[in-house]
């Protein structure tokens, strides 16, 4: 009896063993977790816009300060220098909330896209002080 005993305490602390390493790990050390809906939105993108502004390439990287939200580096062509704008994603939608972009303030932008494969197809508004431009803009991956 004192055998048996011994074998159950035994598997018992195996599996609790077992199931704590399972529950131990988390979103922060895994960094390709797949449930990140930010995830597909990352990297560098080549724009095609139909306002006033030439084709060039734009960055998207994760905000660190919000799990939902991302960063828009050289939106609008204003420079990777500029402070760009963030956008908040769901699914395959992003949504730039009315914010101002630029180191001054300059210019209020507010939009949204949707992601189909590797393609975003934006409508959005820049307000620069002086004009409103309506724009619509894909971004292609490369």
């Amino acid at each position: 009896m004192n055998q048996n005993l011994n074998r159950f305490l035994g598997f018992s602390i195996f599996i609790m063993l077992f199931l704590v390493s399972l529950t131990s790990c988390t979103d922060e050390e895994n960094p390709f977790d797949l449930t990140d809906d930010r995830d597909v939105f990352l990297g560098t993108w080549n724009v095609d816009e139909t306002c006033t502004r030439d084709a060039y390439s734009v960055s998207i990287e994760k905000d660190p300060s919000n799990s939902s939200q991302v960063i828009i580096n050289n939106f609008w062509l204003i420079g990777y220098q500029e402070k760009p704008p963030y956008a908040i994603v769901a699914g395959s939608s992003i949504t730039i909330p009315k914010q101002a972009i630029c180191d001054d303030g300059s210019n209020l932008v507010s939009g949204s896209g949707t992601l189909n494969k590797d393609k975003i197809t934006w409508s959005y508004t820049v307000n620069d002080g002086a004009d409103l431009y309506t724009c619509s803009a894909v971004y292609e991956k490369p």
